[in-house]
């Protein structure tokens, strides 16, 4: 072996001695959770949860830190850029995930190269919510009030996959609803109690505590299924709405090149946390279903998730941004 040879051999021997060491000791700091909306979403419910519960095993602080804005790319963007040592981690969304990439002609970040996901934690319902004291008691009341004043009525449009599943809506319905958009649920809401909205999309995480204190009344369900939550609410399928499927889940990425003994600890222990009896309980409060993937069969549920709205966009005849 050359002098030249020998000195390669040992550089990549005692690189991957401190990949291994490091991957060993992991974490030996506190780890950064973004949640790209605001406090008070689904998903930051989610992330609060799962966080409280992973650090104990893990030594370490979680500390869950809200980047709101640009229908979460923003706080996707930063987990994108962020050193891939299993630090940094972004909180993902079928919104924030999916979506962009087929309403944005130049987004920020490629989902599949620039992320490494680690685990799904929660699936979510999403419901179609009006006033609480609007004239709309039904879609068919709604619709037929939105053709008979086309670009009268308003939807909020707070996250990618509600403004797709209104689009949906309004292509369906042959109907023209204006878009009013909002950095997150929370602020969409409070326009909609105040009046200031029509009607707005939201997951049922987000939406029960309105809909209890009686502030809001939910008119559908846009996720393929009823939910137990809400059993006499009957689905877009049902109401006439032929394929209406928009389904939410929540799901842990890191960085693209994080080593993969730490994403597997991430993920056992997401996994343990998702799958505790105390967890299910306050998943159950906040209408959240327990739900967990592994980091191969998140990949693959990303890669199908971006096709399926690909498709509905060109569909729907949606520009791009």
């Amino acid at each position: 072996m050359t002098g030249l040879l020998r000195r390669a051999t040992f550089a990549v021997l005692a690189a991957l001695a401190v990949a291994a060491h490091a991957q060993s000791t992991w974490p030996t700091q506190p780890i950064r959770m973004i949640v790209p909306f605001p406090p008070g979403a689904t998903t930051d419910i989610a992330a609060r949860a799962v966080a409280q519960r992973i650090q104990g095993p893990l030594g370490q602080p979680v500390l869950v830190e809200n980047r709101p804005g640009a229908n979460g790319t923003i706080g996707m963007d930063i987990v994108a850029k962020a050193k891939p040592d299993g630090y940094t981690l972004v909180v993902g969304s079928v919104s924030s995930t999916a979506v962009p990439a087929t309403i944005l002609k130049a987004p920020s970040f490629d989902l599949l190269k620039d992320f490494q996901p680690v685990a799904v934690i929660a699936g979510t319902t999403l419901v179609l919510l009006v006033n609480s004291e609007s004239p709309y008691h039904s879609l068919a009341d709604l619709v037929a009030a939105a053709k008979k004043a086309p670009g009268t009525l308003s939807y909020g449009n707070s996250a990618g996959l509600y403004q797709l599943a209104m689009e949906s809506l309004k292509m369906q319905a042959g109907v023209d609803l204006i878009s009013v958009s909002y950095k997150g649920p929370t602020e969409a809401a409070n326009d909609l109690i105040g009046g200031r909205l029509t009607v707005t999309p939201d997951s049922l995480g987000s939406a029960t505590r309105m809909i209890q204190a009686g502030k809001t009344r939910p008119i559908a369900v846009l996720s393929g299924k009823r939910t137990p939550s809400l059993p006499d609410l009957p689905t877009m399928q049902e109401l006439g709405y032929k394929d209406f499927d928009f389904n939410g889940w929540i799901g842990i990425l890191a960085p693209a090149g994080t080593p993969d003994a730490v994403v597997q600890r991430l993920h056992q222990e997401m996994a343990k946390a998702v799958a505790a009896e105390d967890m299910h309980r306050i998943y159950e409060s906040a209408a959240i279903d327990p739900i967990t993937m592994s980091p191969a069969e998140y990949r693959k549920l990303l890669a199908g998730e971006t096709a399926k709205y690909e498709a509905i966009v060109k569909a729907a005849g949606i520009e791009k941004q």
